[in-house]
């Protein structure tokens, strides 16, 4: 008697496993819970290695370098992305590539590198297929406004930032709302746009009324407000109110921008040797994490805390040295390629190249059918089609080639792959079969076409199989196959796979050639 609950070395449970690892994984990369988010990533990282899923495992690598380095920092963050994005270039891997694109485009902009933070914001977006989570669409819009805004690409920058709040309203996510209309509201008062910083700050307050907690998270924004109209007292009394946030509670430049309020602050109040503590502090943020932006606003308070203090002589060396980063950040920003890169870049030629990039390593190189990329990616869709507008009516199946080692070992690899070949055109031709994929070695997905007779497919595909001839490996070669099918029954992708496993395996211990379902 076979124990269903046995876990088998089939190619359709590791396939389950690999699905579970991607669902965890798009939970992940969307969690506002960083330092869960580092140790949950690392961890499907070490489990993709052991099923050789570099592909998923760099993907989790990324996950969890984009989660430190806006929690800790991660020096190693922009070199180690590099080096992914190449192998996500090389195969193809639009997926990949964009989420790496997403960690470049931080870590440029933390560094204060806002022309290539744009564009590598830019590419993460237009990379996007469609598939991923709406929060991970609204989290990757939202770093592409700050760059565009950063980069003084002001129209395209708020029209992006408005595209990101109306899908942050509708997931009714109150963190992404707040972060995308703070940075907003800041780039509107950077560029002198009362009207613009407005409509931020209108926004800002509606969520405020709407949940009071908010005011807290928000004080930074609500302190900028208040010291760009000459109200120090009201700053002081916002930002105090708000209390200290930890390194884990904020990104690095949240953090050094608090402090720097806090300085500004304790300045047009008069109380200078606490507007230079709180500066120190920034410092040591905007070193830590190499902040160069927040770093060049740190020097330019410091110099009017000198003035302000009667030492001139510094107060002036600041302000020499402060104008000088400036310049550099100027020519950085004037070298960069944003600006071509939305003069001419054609949006929709690129999602094409990323649509047939996609396509490109969804197939199995050898049999030409679909592989465990495509099962991944579009078999969910395909479910659910089948769960939409009525009763459940699909299937699929998982078939193994019965013996299959042997014709490897009697008549070596390349008559092994020139039996494949032909194994996976039968199946595609037969009646009934809608979709085929490659699964492993010897073993293929069967998805039915909807309202087909799962044992009249059945019959078919065995009968398919047996009547094969390969006379240019050997006359007498002949194959069989075993084949289980999933029930008709509602599930989760992973669970029907898992369930077709188990019958595959009931077939093969009750004698191979032969299909075992729910019939």
């Amino acid at each position: 008697m076979v124990n269903d609950e046995v876990v088998t070395e089939g190619g359709s449970l590791r396939l389950a496993q690999e699905r579970d690892l991607i669902t965890v994984l798009e939970e992940v990369e969307i969690s506002v819970d960083l330092a869960s988010a580092i140790a949950e990533a690392t961890q499907v990282k070490a489990v993709a290695e052991s099923l050789g899923r570099s592909d998923v495992a760099f993907w989790a690598e990324v996950t969890a370098l984009d989660a430190l380095a806006r929690s800790e920092g991660s020096p190693d963050a922009m070199s180690r992305g590099k080096v992914i994005l190449d192998w996500a270039t090389l195969q193809g891997d639009a997926r990949l590539a964009s989420r790496c694109h997403a960690l470049l485009a931080m870590m440029n902009l933390i560094a204060g590198h806002s022309g290539a933070g744009a564009e590598h914001a830019t590419i993460a977006v237009t990379l996007l297929d469609g598939t991923e989570q709406p929060r991970l669409l609204a989290k990757m819009l939202t770093r592409q406004a700050l760059g565009l805004l950063a980069a003084g690409l002001l129209e395209q920058g708020f029209d992006v930032s408005r595209r990101a709040l109306a899908l942050a309203e509708q997931l009714d996510d109150h963190e992404l709302l707040s972060r995308l209309a703070s940075n907003a509201f800041h780039s509107a008062l950077d560029e002198l746009m009362p009207d613009e910083a407005r409509f931020w700050l209108e926004r800002l307050e509606s969520m405020i009324a709407a949940s009071p907690d908010l005011e807290v998270e928000l004080g930074d924004v609500l302190a900028r407000g208040h010291l760009a109209a000459g109200r120090p007292v009201d700053a002081l009394a916002v930002l105090e109110r708000s209390g200290d946030i930890g390194p884990t509670d904020a990104q690095p430049e949240t953090r050094a921008g608090r402090m720097l309020l806090l300085a500004q602050a304790h300045h047009g109040l008069g109380n200078l040797p606490a507007a230079i503590d709180a500066l120190d502090e920034a410092d040591r943020i905007t070193v830590h994490h190499a902040l160069e932006e927040v770093a060049s606003m740190v020097l330019e308070e410091r110099a009017s805390v000198a003035a302000s203090c009667g030492d001139y002589r510094l107060a002036y060396e600041l302000h020499r040295t402060f104008h000088q980063a400036a310049r550099t950040r100027w020519i950085e920003t004037r070298r960069s390629q944003v600006d071509h890169l939305f003069a001419e870049q054609n949006v929709i030629a690129a999602l094409e190249r990323a649509e047939q990039a996609e396509a490109a390593v969804a197939i199995d190189p050898l049999t030409k059918v679909r592989n465990r990329r495509w099962v991944e990616d579009s078999l969910p869709d395909v479910v659910r089609a089948w769960q939409t507008g009525g009763p459940w009516t699909g299937s699929l199946a998982i078939l193994d080639l019965d013996h299959f080692k042997q014709v490897n070992d009697r008549f070596g690899h390349h008559a092994g792959d020139d039996v494949l070949v032909a194994v996976a055109g039968c199946l595609q031709d037969c009646r009934g079969v809608r979709d085929v994929a490659r699964i492993g070695g010897e073993e293929f997905l069967l998805v039915l076409q909807q309202h087909a007779d799962q044992e009249q497919v059945a019959r078919d595909v065995l009968s398919a199989v047996r009547a094969l001839r390969w006379p240019h490996v050997d006359t007498e070669l002949r194959l069989t196959a075993s084949i289980g099918f999933a029930g008709c029954e509602p599930g989760p992708v992973a669970a029907l796979l898992r369930e077709a496993d188990r019958r595959l395996y009931r077939a093969k211990r009750a004698g191979r050639d032969r299909a075992e379902g729910p019939w």
